[in-house]
């Protein structure tokens, strides 16, 4: 069990380096979350004693406005928290792993948050449930007065400003500020809620993210495969905007186009119905459509896997690749096209990624492609 000694040092852990917390705001914090998880009350005296035995230790550094984690308590926390994560605050533990996970993989980031605005993802402890449920706010203007200005990141300073905000999922928008255009061109893939009642549902997802992949190369786009951080995938791609100057409403363009790839996707998946229903009985049925670009009435697509295009609009917004999904503490990440058959869940996990970084780091290049073939 999670003891009040571990309490404290992950509060610490939060805490951007050269902070000092007081020792009335650690108590308000850990006679919280014992209350909840223990049933019962601790007083000043005992948070206390164990913060000036966690002194003695060499784990917090006193000073005279506070206290803060050392060098010796940052090494012991991995630990701490893995082996206690259940009986944890979640929202503490989730800023815990942002703090640690994105130096490393903000350079990868940044090129998809630059110049444009982003809404980054604020978190806090359940009322109702400070240990379990987080609550989240979208934090999408740096001010709002006299005006307000749109939340842009452009360095990893300014990424890890916000993360020891407790900011820890960052969405972007699909085109850049100002601009009139889209330059990510984005398919959503998202099961239907009978489709996930299957335990093969996961598989299912990846196989059709695998064929859909491989129809655009066919087509001549270079894709990007992206778990959403959920349950769904995404494909990411950029296309030469110079090569659709004379069709107007680039982001109406766009939108037909991925119409226009679902019905080749449909077409394609169809062709293989045989193998398709022997694979996933539950899933697959002859005669039925497996997937649908009607982004409406979410109750007559239950069965189907939606390639949704709804990001493709003005402000339209997309969850940044190698960003923490807030509900899941799991990474939006890149996958190279040829494992995305073979991907476990488990991969996604940022302390995971950060031991195994180089393996991503060529999944998520996009070129721009010539979108000729799609229109």
């Amino acid at each position: 069990m999670a003891t009040v000694s571990d309490r404290v040092l992950l509060l610490l852990s939060i805490k951007e380096e050269g902070k000092h917390i007081g020792i009335d705001h650690i108590f308000d914090k850990v006679h919280r979350d014992v209350l909840f998880t223990e049933k019962r009350s601790i007083d000043k005296a005992e948070v206390e004693r164990v913060v000036k035995e966690l002194v003695s230790k060499g784990l917090v550094e006193r000073f005279d406005n506070g206290y803060s984690l050392s060098k010796e308590g940052e090494k012991i926390m991995e630990k701490i928290i893995l082996e206690n994560e259940k009986e944890l605050n979640r929202s503490y533990t989730l800023v815990w792993l942002a703090k640690k996970y994105y130096p490393n993989v903000a350079r990868l980031m940044i090129p998809f948050l630059k110049d444009r605005a982003v809404s980054a993802v604020k978190i806090f402890s359940g009322k109702n449930d400070p240990i379990k449920e987080v609550n989240a706010i979208f934090v999408r203007y740096a001010k709002y007065k006299p005006k307000p200005i749109f939340l842009t990141i452009d360095s990893e300073s300014k990424l890890m400003s916000l993360v020891f905000d407790h900011c820890i999922d960052f969405i972007p928008y699909v085109h850049k500020i100002g601009a009139n255009e889209p330059d990510f061109f984005i398919l959503d893939l998202d099961a239907g809620t009978e489709i996930l009642k299957s335990q093969k549902a996961f598989d299912f997802i990846k196989y059709v993210t695998f064929e859909l992949s491989n129809l655009l190369i066919e087509l001549g786009v270079e894709p990007m495969a992206k778990f959403s951080g959920s349950r769904g995938f995404q494909i990411w791609a950029s296309f030469d905007n110079r090569e659709l100057k004379n069709r107007g409403d680039l982001f109406k363009t766009y939108r037909e186009m991925a119409i226009s790839i679902q019905n080749k996707l449909e077409e394609r998946l169809q062709n293989k119905i045989d193998d398709l229903v022997s694979i996933f009985p539950d899933i697959v049925h002859r005669g039925k459509q497996i997937t649908t670009s009607k982004v409406a009435h979410k109750d007559e697509r239950t069965s189907q896997i939606l390639v949704d295009w709804s990001s493709l609009k003005l402000m339209g917004d997309v969850r940044a690749p190698f960003s923490i999904h807030y509900k899941t503490g799991l990474a939006s990440l890149p996958i190279p096209i040829n494992k995305i058959n073979d991907f476990d869940i488990k991969e996604a996990h940022p302390l995971r990624i950060i031991k195994d970084l180089g393996r991503y780091e060529k999944a998520i290049e996009i070129k721009k492609c010539s979108p000729l073939k799609l229109v």
